[in-house]
């Protein structure tokens, strides 16, 4: 079945501007135009108006949806499954706000106590979605990294967070005499390439590149490595250029 604009529009809930709009930006191209000029949608039309919809609902810029959608490999089952896990922890951390607000509120009443953990209870600093927008700027991973981001619960974050020091500690290692080239250092940093790709971003061996390169160049991010052992931004760039060379 076609839709006019004005009929797709209808459907969404959105105005005919906006998905002219779409359309203007490379976001929605429509199924056919005929020949009096007028632009006709169809069922799949339909599904990728679904999947800009449920990216803006998860606050990701439109520039970065048309990136990340535009991309050879994107996956639609693939996002839906993220998109849900992401809107049902968006609900979850909004009702904790909530049930916050509502607390604090009590409290100045004088209706009840408030402990000060309590008072920042549901708020979510998303440290990692930071890390990847000042690194990288405007790009499909930043908003990739923040569907994925968001969708784990606060237990699930916390043990992602801990993997990956245990795996910069691996790469960097505390030992001495170890080489960038050591087996253990490299199964180390083929480990952290599998983690990037599983729980933040697609990470191809280009990209892991330049991440490491960045460990070196940028102060904060090099004084990570730094604490673990003296010239460790620099070590573990060697050893990330080292798996790249070999998996490239």
């Amino acid at each position: 079945m076609a839709y006019t604009i004005k009929e797709i529009a209808d459907l969404a809930g959105v105005t005919t501007r906006t998905i002219r709009y779409y359309d203007e930006s490379g976001l929605l191209d429509p199924a056919q135009t005929g020949d009096n000029g007028y632009r006709y949608y169809d069922r799949d039309s339909l599904l990728r108006l679904q999947q800009i919809l449920f990216f803006r609902e998860l606050d990701v810029p439109l520039k970065e949806i048309r990136l990340m959608m535009g991309r050879p490999d994107f996956d639609l089952l693939s996002a839906l499954d993220n998109q849900r896990s992401a809107l049902r922890a968006k609900v979850q951390r909004l009702e904790k706000l909530i049930d916050t607000l509502d607390k604090t509120v009590a409290s100045l009443k004088g209706d009840g106590t408030m402990s000060d953990q309590d008072v920042f209870d549901g708020f979510d600093e998303s440290q990692y979605e930071d890390e990847v927008q000042e690194r990288w700027g405007d790009s499909p991973k930043v908003a990739e990294s923040q569907v994925k981001w968001s969708s784990y619960s606060k237990d699930q974050k916390e043990a992602i967070k801990a993997e990956g020091r245990r795996l910069t500690v691996r790469m960097v290692s505390e030992d001495p005499e170890a080489s960038p080239d050591d087996p253990d250092i490299q199964a180390a940093v083929g480990e952290y390439h599998a983690y990037l790709n599983k729980y933040f971003y697609t990470s191809e061996i280009s990209f892991l590149r330049g991440l490491a390169d960045n460990w070196v160049q940028d102060p904060r991010f090099a004084i990570n490595y730094e604490r673990i052992r003296e010239g460790g931004a620099a070590f573990v760039r060697e050893a990330v250029h080292v798996y790249c060379d070999r998996n490239e």
